[in-house]
C-alpha cells in the first residue's frame, strides 16, 4: 500500500522552529489528548508530522478530522511496518531545526517546546534535548517522577556510559542536522530505536534536560512487561555493543545483522507472542507501581491481570500480599 497523505506538503504559515514527530498505530482512545497537547504549545512556530501506521481503529478519521482543522497537522497514512519505519518516515518530511518526537498515548505539558527550545539556546553545544517526566499508569494515575542531571557534561557521559538516557522516548528534541549526520534512526531496530539513534547523538554533540516536568509518560500493559519488553531489552543490548564497537575502533556489522535478523522475524510474524500473557503482566506491573500509593487501585489492576489471565502466578501471589492486613 502506498503512503496517502492528507496536506503533506501543505506549507505552514511561518517557518517552523520546531517539527513534531509521531508515529501512530490504533491509538484512538489517547490520540485526541496527545494531539492537543502539542497544537496547544504556544511561543513556537512548529509543524506537527503525523504518521499513520495502519490503523484499523478510528485513528485515521480523528488525524484527517483534526488536519483539515489546524494546517501545522500534516498526515500521511500507510502500510503497518512498524514504529521506527514510521519515524524514519516522518523524520524526512521534517523542515526545521529541530526534531521534536511525540508519542501517541502520552501527553506534553504547557511549555514544552519553547522551553526545550530556550535550553537550546542556552546550551549551543547540545543536539540532544529532553525533560524530567511524569510516568502515569494506564488509566492516568501519578506513578513516579523521572529526571536526569542538569549538568550536561554529567548528563552526556551518563549516556555514554549506559547509565541512563532521556526519560522516555517522547520526550526528546533533537537537532535535525546532527540526526541526518548520525545515519538517523535505523530500519533494522524494531525496537530499542530511541537509545541506538540517542548514543550516535550524544557522540556527535551535548546533551541537555530541562529540569522541570514538560511530559507525561503512559505506562500502557503492554509497554511494562511480557514479550515486547523482553524483545526490547535485546535490542536495547545490540545499540549498546554497537557504541562499544564504535567506540574501540571495531565494526558494528554483526550487531546490525542480528537487530535486522530479528526485526524481519517480528514483521513476518515467525516470534511467538503470547498477547494475553503479555497483557496480563502488563497490568501485574501496573499494580506493583502503585502498591505504595494507592493498595486498592494495585488490587484493582492484580484482579484485572488475572481476569486476562487467570494462569498467571505472579499476580495471584501479590493479590495474596495485597490483601494481608498492614
Amino acid at each position: 500500500m502506498s503512503p496517502e497523505a492528507s496536506n503533506p506538503s501543505r506549507p505552514a504559515a511561518e517557518a517552523p522552529e520546531v517539527s513534531v514527530v509521531m508515529g501512530v498505530y490504533n491509538n484512538a482512545d489517547t490520540l485526541p489528548a496527545a494531539l492537543d497537547s502539542i497544537l496547544a504549545q504556544e511561543g513556537v512556530a512548529l509543524e506537527f508530522i503525523v504518521i499513520d501506521d495502519g490503523s484499523t481503529d478510528g485513528t485515521a478519521a480523528i488525524l484527517d478530522a483534526a488536519a483539515q482543522k489546524d494546517a501545522r497537522l500534516r498526515v500521511v497514512h500507510k502500510s503497518n511496518e512498524g514504529l521506527t519505519c514510521a519515524l524514519i518516515d516522518g523524520c524526512a518530511m521534517a523542515l526545521a531545526p529541530w526534531i521534536a518526537r511525540q508519542d501517541a498515548d502520552d501527553e506534553s505539558r504547557p511549555g514544552r517546546l519553547a522551553a526545550l527550545l530556550d535550553l537550546a539556546r542556552r546550551h549551543p553545544e547540545a543536539v540532544l534535548l529532553s525533560s524530567s517526566v511524569q510516568y502515569v499508569g494506564p488509566n492516568g494515575e501519578r506513578l513516579f517522577r523521572m529526571s536526569r542531571p542538569a549538568d550536561p557534561n554529567r548528563a552526556r557521559r551518563q549516556l555514554l556510559d549506559e547509565k541512563g538516557g532521556p526519560p522516555a522516548h517522547g520526550s526528546v528534541m533533537f537537532s535535525r542536522a546532527a540526526y541526518r549526520a548520525v545515519g538517523g534512526y535505523r530500519a533494522c531496530f524494531y525496537f530499542g530505536q530511541d537509545s541506538d539513534l540517542w548514543l550516535r547523538l550524544a557522540e556527535q554533540g551535548g546533551v541537555a534536560y530541562a529540569e522541570p516536568v514538560f511530559y507525561a509518560y503512559r505506562l500502557s500493559p503492554g509497554a511494562i512487561s511480557g514479550a515486547s519488553r523482553s524483545l526490547q531489552r535485546k535490542f536495547g543490548r545490540w545499540g549498546q555493543a554497537c557504541r562499544r564497537a564504535r567506540a574501540a575502533g571495531r565494526s558494528e556489522e554483526p550487531w546490525l545483522r542480528a537487530a535486522a535478523r530479528l526485526t524481519g522475524q517480528i514483521r513476518s510474524g515467525r516470534v511467538a507472542k503470547s498477547r494475553a500473557r503479555d497483557r496480563a503482566l502488563g497490568l501485574y506491573h501496573a499494580g506493583c507501581l502503585l502498591e505504595r500509593t494507592d493498595p486498592a487501585g494495585a488490587r484493582a489492576y492484580v484482579r484485572l491481570a488475572l481476569a486476562v489471565d487467570p494462569l498467571c502466578v505472579r499476580a495471584w501471589l501479590k493479590l495474596l500480599r495485597l490483601r494481608r492486613p498492614g
